[in-house]
């Protein structure tokens, strides 16, 4: 860990926030200007007007509607922005035109976008976000980490830096990008780290369940190596992955869940694209997550 820093600790300076003006998407923009003058770096706010808005008017009709729609944009970005306290972080507003995934690709390449954050409407809202216009082509952003928001997460308070960061490690070659994650953001902020593994599908009898214990602590131990003057804590839980997740998040008063997801396939279920546990926790967590693709 002290030569992942030394080498070049890992940045979520530049964040791209995406909305579609909607009140669950904008939860999202406080903890993007957070990150962002943690790491000294800039807030991208974007939205896109997508060709399929279009897609049902009658030709006659799509130059006025079109027209009325970009105004309606801009007057809500600039209302956005003006809501929002960035202190001295540099900003600057995205409103695009174009296909969703290519142009928010294109703005990630552009502007060297290390995260993107965005809000959800919960469980049901996670589902529409994941299938619908915004979302499923937002978390496809490739190899950068996605800062999720729910509704449910407790009240952004400025000044509040994230003291209990969770990080749910499951030995895959998927988890190690989010483990990264987890050490440059509680170095950061000179968070507690709590690393936790679960294990389902165990007999409950209480000596098996010790020597498991036992076992994936020693393994934690010897994956999360945490450089000097960083609090860290090792749990191994016994059930549900996204249940025991949550629970620990809850009991621990975790400010930030932190945890790795499979790399994008052509999959049809947002719970299946997603990984059905990361699916579970960005749905009902009530901090924010940053998922991290293998």
């Amino acid at each position: 860990m002290d030569s992942l820093l030394a080498a070049g600790e890992i940045q979520f300076g530049n964040v791209l926030f995406v909305t579609d003006f909607s009140t669950s998407s904008e939860l999202a923009l406080p903890y993007a200007v957070a990150l962002a003058a943690q790491y000294s770096g800039k807030v991208y706010i974007a939205h896109v007007i997508s060709p399929e808005m279009f897609e049902f008017l009658p030709p006659a009709l799509l130059s006025e509607i079109g027209e009325r729609i970009k105004t309606y944009a801009r007057k809500r970005m600039d209302e956005l922005v003006n809501e929002t306290s960035f202190g001295s972080v540099p900003h600057e507003v995205l409103l695009e035109e174009g296909e969703i995934w290519e142009t928010l690709k294109a703005a990630a390449a552009k502007y060297s976008i290390d995260v993107v954050a965005l809000g959800t409407h919960g469980r049901c809202g996670v589902q529409k976000l994941l299938m619908g216009a915004v979302a499923e082509e937002t978390l496809r952003l490739a190899q950068r980490p996605v800062l999720t928001v729910g509704p449910q997460s407790h009240e952004f308070v400025p000044e509040r830096r994230p003291r209990n960061i969770l990080f749910a490690a499951d030995f895959s070659t998927d988890c190690v990008r989010a483990m990264n994650c987890a050490f440059s953001l509680a170095h950061r902020f000179a968070a507690r780290l709590i690393t936790v593994h679960v294990v389902s599908n165990v007999a409950e009898d209480p000596q098996t369940l010790t020597r498991f214990e036992q076992f994936f602590i020693q393994r934690l131990r010897e994956l999360v190596s945490a450089p000097p003057g960083l609090q860290q804590e090792f749990r191994v839980e016994f059930g549900s992955p996204a249940e025991c997740i949550l629970k620990v998040a809850a009991d621990a008063a975790i400010d930030l869940i932190v945890m790795g997801v499979r790399g994008a396939g052509s999959l049809d279920r947002a719970d299946r694209h997603f990984g059905t546990t990361a699916y579970r926790v960005v749905s009902e967590a009530r901090c924010p997550v940053l998922t991290a693709r293998g």
